[in-house]
């Protein structure tokens, strides 16, 4: 008779079949990165824009308690009150988001949610009682991806958090042009009123947590929030697993 254990080690050699998917090397059953690959991990540095996230140009060593916001920030604040993001979009992630977003591999979320956590679950448990709202794909693009990354990684973190999803509260209206190799201008065009939020009455009052998985100049950020603002909600944050050009 074929025990449990030996059924969970075969499925598992299917999932993982023993070599990291960043380097290629070979590794343990059951292990996605390698130690070497796990280790050169890129963490969000210590002083970031407490409304934007982006690396300070300045540093402080004593913890005072208070906010500091870049340049940028002061002079034209984005459409959120604050944002958070829990890795570095490089190296090993770089490797691990793309083969999740592109190579049909959504069994990926719960080990990039494990990652990405140390910096998300605490922050997104603070923020008790709002709702979790992921950015959305065209449905012509989810139907040839199969699954909308932004939403497994969101209701993974909203369960741990205990935040409501709100799965359909923001929609994309129109059809774009993936963002990959756009530059910053190309990209806030693309992505220019491609977005609305269909229930308002249900948003109208309530903390809203966008999440993205990337967040790379926040042109598709900004917008989705301006979508959601036209709702009405009592403050819009931004969480993103992780944030390229830290």
């Amino acid at each position: 008779m074929i025990s449990l254990k030996s059924i969970l080690k075969n499925s598992l050699k299917e999932l993982f079949p023993g070599r990291c998917l960043s380097c290629g090397n070979g590794e343990e059953e059951g292990r996605i990165l390698c130690q070497p690959c796990l280790g050169s991990v890129a963490v969000p540095p210590p002083n970031l824009c407490a409304n934007c996230a982006r690396p300070l140009g300045f540093t402080y060593e004593i913890d005072t308690g208070g906010e500091y916001f870049c340049g940028e920030c002061r002079l034209d604040p984005p459409p959120y009150d604050s944002a958070i993001y829990g890795l570095g979009y490089e190296g090993p992630v770089r490797e691990l988001v793309h083969t999740f977003k592109f190579g049909n591999s959504p069994y990926l979320a719960q080990y990039l949610v494990e990652l990405g956590g140390e910096r998300l679950v605490p922050w997104l448990a603070g923020k008790k009682g709002a709702i979790m709202v992921p950015v959305p794909l065209h449905w012509i693009r989810l139907y040839n991806r199969g699954y909308n990354h932004a939403h497994l990684l969101s209701k993974k973190l909203a369960k741990n958090c205990g935040l409501y999803m709100g799965e359909s509260f923001l929609v994309r209206t129109r059809y774009t042009k993936m963002q990959y190799g756009l530059n910053a201008q190309q990209r806030k065009d693309n992505v220019r009123a491609a977005f609305s939020a269909p229930h308002p009455g249900a948003i109208k009052g309530r903390d809203i947590v966008l999440f993205d998985d990337i967040i790379t100049t926040g042109a598709t950020a900004r917008e989705c929030c301006k979508a959601l603002w036209k709702a009405k909600p009592n403050s819009v944050s931004l969480a993103a697993l992780c944030k390229a050009g830290q």
